[in-house]
């Protein structure tokens, strides 16, 4: 079977939820040919770094304007209109690709390509199933359109969302959003802290912002070394250059022994060997952290699908809210003084999680290929 994934690279989510996908087929079936495309970037790259550039300069700079575009969005239907004709004139930009490669299915992990097959299967101009992995843990209207054949979801919640949207209930699948194989192969915590020259018997705190390092992270990491606890932190800086070289500094004569770690495939590892995360809500970061049973205090959620995914760990006790991550200590405090609560939250995670999500996508990949006629 051929099975052409696209996405766009806007942050890490998206793209690296194919990327786990395609890993665990190439692992696990031989007869499969998997390729995945950055549909912006292929189309233009010029064009693509506007719009993601764009894009992650209001997330920096107006996060708020942002979140109101976001919000709009979902009642508005200029915004829609006007995300439609774009995506409609790249769409046809992306059809000789598909001509060319001619796959049995089509996988889409951002709201952009998934616009795009709609309207080109709407046009007949393709006829192949069309699967679409929402990277969050809430439904939004710009995942949502017409002739997609499957919706691959985060979590059983968004099934009645989606009803409530006119979604078709057979075509919403709660499989959960793919992760690496890594994070569902344990890794010994004591090697992993042992490592870091950390020590394998004192609570160890993981402080990340997603691959781009965005959020209060020095911020954060001030109100932690002010906690009268004994522990030690790992900070992810991710891409962010600048990030890493005001922690080096910040940390020099930190209270808390630290170690920080610049961008990394790792990050499953640091997950297995904490007890604790504190982050961003991205959508890949928190389905991660559940599959590794690993509590979470959230920051700094970008307005929007952010909020959206932390009212979710809210509700079901997996995480504590620190808001914009500014006079949190007293919080982490209570948090780290009550292993009882601690350990419901990794109960929690670990019921919520969805380990399997690869395992079960690809039978509904193999049904919807070989039933194609009927679709």
């Amino acid at each position: 079977m051929k099975i052409l994934m696209l996405s766009v690279s806007a942050g890490g989510g998206h793209m690296n939820a194919a990327i786990a996908l395609k890993t665990y087929i190439c692992k696990n079936y031989n007869h499969f040919e998997v390729e995945i495309i950055d549909t912006i970037k292929y189309i233009n790259p010029i064009l693509d770094k506007l719009i993601i550039g764009s894009y992650l300069k209001s997330l920096k700079l107006s996060p708020n304007i942002f979140g109101m575009i976001y919000n709009y969005s979902e009642t508005d239907q200029n915004i829609s209109t006007i995300t439609n004709k774009v995506n409609e004139l790249l769409s046809y930009k992306i059809h000789p690709l598909i001509e060319s490669f001619n796959p049995d299915i089509i996988i889409s992990t951002h709201p952009f390509s998934t616009e795009m097959l709609s309207i080109l299967k709407g046009k007949d101009l393709i006829d192949m199933p069309c699967v679409t992995i929402m990277t969050d843990y809430s439904s939004h209207n710009l995942w949502l359109h017409p002739n997609v054949n499957a919706y691959i979801v985060s979590n059983d919640t968004m099934i009645k969302e989606m009803l409530e949207k006119n979604v078709c209930e057979d075509v919403i699948f709660p499989y959960g959003i793919p992760v690496s194989p890594d994070f569902t192969t344990p890794h010994n915590k004591s090697t992993t802290l042992s490592s870091l020259d950390l020590n394998c018997d004192k609570d160890t705190l993981l402080l990340m912002g997603g691959s781009l390092g965005m959020g209060n992270i020095l911020d954060v990491y001030n109100e932690l070394i002010s906690i009268p606890i004994d522990f030690q932190i790992i900070i992810l800086a991710g891409k962010n250059d600048k990030l890493l070289s005001s922690l080096n500094e910040l940390t020099c004569n930190s209270s808390k022994e630290t170690r920080i770690i610049g961008f990394t495939k790792e990050v499953n590892k640091y997950m297995q060997a904490c007890d604790l995360l504190i982050t961003k809500p991205g959508g890949l970061t928190i389905t991660e952290a559940l599959v590794s049973g690993l509590p979470m205090a959230i920051f700094s959620p970008i307005p929007g699908q952010e909020e959206k995914n932390a009212e979710f760990l809210l509700k079901h006790n997996v995480a504590i809210d620190l808001y914009d991550g500014f006079n949190c200590k007293d919080k982490i405090y209570r948090l780290l003084n009550n292993k009882k609560v601690l350990n419901e939250m990794k109960f929690n995670a670990i019921k919520l999680s969805k380990p399997d999500s690869c395992k079960n996508i690809l039978p509904l990949l193999e049904s919807l290929h070989k039933n194609k006629n009927e679709i």
